[in-house]
């Protein structure tokens, strides 16, 4: 790109961090760099969120938490939200689509990461491993008595089934079925043709037939609390649920009631409906056989790394589709 086509003072572009994170250490400067070099200024409020002002003026809005419908009527030039994650349930799709908005997402930089850790709270869950490495840190290691023991199952010859198969859902069915199991999957969005690596089947068979149900999917309206009473009434006596996706996939009352029945054998978790969840009036509180994690499924020193250039690709793809900048990676004689 000719420095007469990168755009300059008041013409560059401005992408604007609605919400920036400050509750853990974390910078913008690899996005300010790519995004500086593309013509695109990017800004960061001083305040917790940007202000009318700032909105009016972005042509780019990335958004990490909630984007209010407040917010977004202040929106005079932009072309697209950015949401800084690969879920995108913190956005209002419809108003945005009201407004000629696209929203898009960070996807692909963390899948690795998810499916990993998919596994390991599988195989955690099932091979009890909390409960045992908790007494051997303690220095107990008369543990052969306890339930638990009974409890510990194999994973080759269990049945998967895979909730949502995209690209996260992809990668956990390759990796369990390396561990011997086979795999289902439910995806109303999958043409059964194109894929070749499980058998796609209904949601009600995927139930019924599964020893773990892994869960990778969005979360819209349409999905929200999709794993209800009914649908853990249909799952195996027995059978574990793996949540790797948004809390909100699962009623989380109806979780605890199957725990503590017995009906599922374990639950385990990277996602809450609500994160935190309330101390005082949290359903799964003290229910048996479940394990938890913080929301950890995407992080890793290589995701975050990932995560700061795939943004600041993302942006790029949208400044450029609105033909608000030249394509940096264009070739010299296309665009001179």
């Amino acid at each position: 790109m000719t420095s007469a086509m990168v755009p300059r003072g008041d013409d560059r572009p401005l992408v604007l961090i609605y919400d920036p994170i400050r509750d853990v250490p974390w910078d913008y400067e690899v996005e300010r760099e790519l995004l500086h070099a593309a013509g695109v200024d990017l800004v960061i409020p001083a305040q917790a969120l940007a202000g009318e002002d700032l909105l009016a003026r972005s042509d780019v809005v990335v958004v990490s938490g909630e984007f209010p419908i407040e917010a977004m009527n202040q929106l005079e030039r932009c072309v697209g939200l950015l949401c800084y994650s690969v879920g995108m349930d913190n956005i209002d799709h419809s108003a945005a689509q009201e407004r000629g908005i696209p929203v898009t997402n960070i996807a692909g930089y963390c899948t690795d990461e998810v499916s990993d850790h998919a596994l390991a709270l599988l195989l955690a869950s099932q091979r009890r491993l909390i409960p045992f490495a908790v007494e051997a840190d303690s220095g107990n290691w008369d543990v052969y008595h306890r339930d638990e023991m009974t409890q510990i199952r194999r994973l080759r010859g269990q049945v998967a089934g895979i909730i949502g198969v995209g690209r996260i859902g992809t990668q956990v069915a390759h990796k369990v079925a390396a561990f011997g199991m086979q795999v289902l999957g439910y995806d109303p969005f999958l043409d059964p043709k194109q894929v070749d690596f499980l058998d796609l089947v209904g949601l009600d068979e995927l139930l019924e037939r599964s020893d773990v149900v892994v869960l990778c999917s969005a979360l819209v309206e349409s999905s929200r609390n999709l794993i209800n009473a009914q649908r853990l009434g249909q799952m195996k006596p027995g059978a574990t649920l793996v949540n790797v996706a948004r809390g909100g996939l699962v009623d989380e009352l109806a979780l605890a009631a199957a725990l503590r029945s017995g009906h599922l054998g374990g639950a385990a978790l990277d996602v809450r409906a609500h994160e935190p969840p309330d101390g005082t009036d949290d359903p799964l509180r003290g229910a048996p056989n479940l394990l938890q994690t913080q929301h950890l499924g995407a992080l890793s020193r290589e995701s975050r790394v990932d995560l700061h250039v795939f943004a600041a690709q993302r942006i790029v793809e949208l400044l450029v589709s609105a033909r608000r900048i030249v394509d940096p990676s264009a070739p010299q004689e296309a665009i001179s």
